[in-house]
């Protein structure tokens, strides 16, 4: 190798590392600090999204009061309302410029979830609104619970407002993965916050009415408090390695909420369930157990203010280390181009452009300037060019046609299992899902039921309506079914007008009541004919139950079913056979 070509070579190799590296070592930092900083800016929308559902949580405690309050209303309770009403409006006004102004992205899905929340904020303050207005004898009657429905729907609100905060969470998580543990933990705070809230709505109609607690209350307070015990454990978890403010702020919440409130709830539920006085009306409770609330608030701003403040800091660090780098790296690179400028200057310029010229007349020709993929070239380099860009070419037409014919599979798969009038699985389908199912339910020692259920009168509909009232019923029937049924629970269009429900982990007193609110659904479920009349339909329901143990084949199962189900017809139809078990009809169960 000549000496002019080994210098150029030497020279330019250490040249490229020395400005590689100063490239990757600014570009590292910078990407850091932007990163950082963008994540830090998605955090705080999650954070404001987590104050609208702070203020709209908050807002139940002053609306519960209103509807418990006696006659003459008292204006006090009113204003209040009202103050929390725009607070959580100035709430929900920040988080929309915030999202609104954000890239598009999560911050999008986020501000429509908010927007929802809203829209069904006013829906439920319109309820409350309306049930408040109510004689006081009415929402404060023994039993009543017509002041549930507007606490409900403001329930319904937190959870749509938590979607949002889960989407804004991600996101920021995503951006900088290092701020998941403060997020996680703020997040777990503000769900901690919410399922406080509503276990104390749980005693607002029972301490207005000042009845016993119903079952249902019971079982809803239960499950709130389980609930709030495993956020207790998760936020414990972590804040075994926290700093110091964060440990303060978990005791804080242990001794306010933990230890003042849940023993008082406990009492109050003893109470209730016993059907003792209470000693308390709806005030004085919401008095008492709504301030020590806000230290859970409070560790939750101090999850977020940790975790905002280690970000802070690393870019600052971080911009410090950009700048000190980027001067030093600066530096070497000038000394480096200078020394190689001077050499080339003074000894290689002449030598290097009187070879190229000589080069270029000896070729007969002038390579062209700034070629990135010269294929036009005539020497072996230009071939290999060309024979690469056609060996790309030809493998992106390949993976084109893969990629069509792989989508192709897939669409005949579907197709294959799917019943195309319904979109339930179709019975091919139902066969291959239910093996599994029940091999799963051998493996976990789980009961399973099979109900099918076949529409009554279905070819009468077929000849007097045609058969697009028949097909309507159809999907109406599946429609139905498809709510009704649990999630893991396997539907099918089974043929005809006959339907097939596989429900692992489930007793004969489940299946029968999941039989029976398909069969009032359908029942309740009017379909309209071509000359605009309503058909009420109704439906037959063979159940066949089979306990943990010793679980059939599917066929014998099935053929349980299937004569439980001829059973039904055979005793009058629109009713529930359970195989060896007397009938169920619509009238029994009513």
């Amino acid at each position: 190798m000549r000496l002019t070509r080994l210098f150029l070579l030497t020279t330019g190799l250490l040249l490229s590392l020395v400005t590689a590296l100063l490239l990757r070592s600014v570009w590292v930092d910078w990407h850091t600090v932007s990163t950082a900083e963008t994540g830090l800016a998605a955090m705080q929308r999650a954070y404001l999204a987590m104050q609208v559902a702070e203020k709209a949580s908050a807002e139940r405690g002053p609306a519960n009061q209103v509807l418990s309050d006696g006659e003459p209303a008292d204006p006090a309770k009113r204003t209040r309302l009202a103050q929390f009403r725009h607070a959580t409006d100035a709430a929900f006004e920040a988080a929309d410029a915030a999202l609104a102004q954000a890239p598009a992205g999560a911050a999008a899905i986020g501000l429509v979830e908010l927007r929802q929340a809203r829209q069904e904020l006013a829906r439920a303050r319109a309820e409350l609104d309306r049930v408040a207005a109510l004689p006081h004898a009415l929402r404060s009657a023994p039993g009543a619970r017509v002041t549930r429905s507007p606490v409900d729907a403001m329930f319904a609100v937190i959870d749509t407002l938590f979607g949002g905060v889960t989407t804004l969470s991600a996101e920021a998580e995503a951006i900088y993965p290092e701020l998941a543990l403060s997020l996680v933990g703020a997040r777990h705070a503000a769900e901690l916050r919410e399922y406080a809230g509503r276990l104390g709505s749980e005693f607002n109609t029972p301490l207005a009415t000042q009845a016993p607690l119903t079952r249902g209350e019971q079982h809803a307070i239960q499950r709130l408090e389980g609930r709030i015990e495993q956020l207790r454990r998760l936020i414990s978890l972590q804040a075994r390695r926290a700093d110091a403010p964060l440990r303060r702020a978990v005791e804080r919440m242990e001794a306010r909420y933990f230890g003042e409130n849940l023993p008082f709830v406990h009492e109050l539920t003893a109470r209730g369930q016993a059907g003792q006085a209470y000693g308390v009306d709806a005030a004085a409770f919401v008095a008492r157990y709504v301030p020590p609330m806000g230290s859970i608030v409070e560790l939750r701003d101090t999850l977020f203010e940790a975790g905002r403040q280690a970000a802070s800091a690393r870019v600052a660090a971080t911009r410090e280390r950009l700048i000190v780098n980027l001067a030093l790296g600066l530096a070497v690179l000038g000394i480096e181009l200078g020394v190689f400028l001077l050499i080339r200057h003074r000894v290689l310029k002449p030598l290097l452009s009187s070879t190229r010229t000589m080069t270029a007349i000896m070729q007969g020709r002038v390579p062209p300037p700034d070629q990135t993929l010269p294929t036009d070239r005539d020497d072996e380099i230009g071939a290999m060019q060309r024979a690469v860009a056609a060996l790309r070419d030809a493998t992106l037409r390949s993976r084109a046609l893969e990629a069509e014919r792989e989508q192709l599979i897939e669409q005949l798969r579907v197709a294959s299992d799917t019943d195309f009038l319904t979109g339930l699985p179709n019975r091919r389908a139902f066969t291959e899902r239910a093996d599994g199912l029940l091999a799963q339910a051998r493996r976990h020692g789980w009961p399973v039921a099979l109900l099918v259920f076949d529409l009554d009168h279905f070819k009468r509909i077929n000849d007097l309506h045609g058969h697009q009232v028949g097909d309507r019923v159809l999907r109406t029937a599946a429609a139905i079914a498809r709510d009704e049924v649990r999630a893991g629970e396997l539907l099918a269009r089974h043929g005809g007008e006959e339907f097939v429900v596989l429900a692992p982990d489930c007793g004969p007193d489940q299946a029968l009541q999941l039989a029976e609110r398909l069969r009032a659904a359908l029942a309740d479920a009017p379909v309209a004919t071509a000359d605009g009349q309503e058909l009420r339909i109704s439906a037959s329901f063979g159940l066949a139950c089979t306990p943990a143990r010793g679980l059939p084949d599917l066929d014998r199962l099935f053929h349980a079913a299937d004569q439980a189900l001829y059973a039904a017809k055979s005793r009058g139809r629109n009713r529930v056979v359970l195989a060896g078990a007397p009938v169920m009809t619509a009238q029994d169960a009513g």
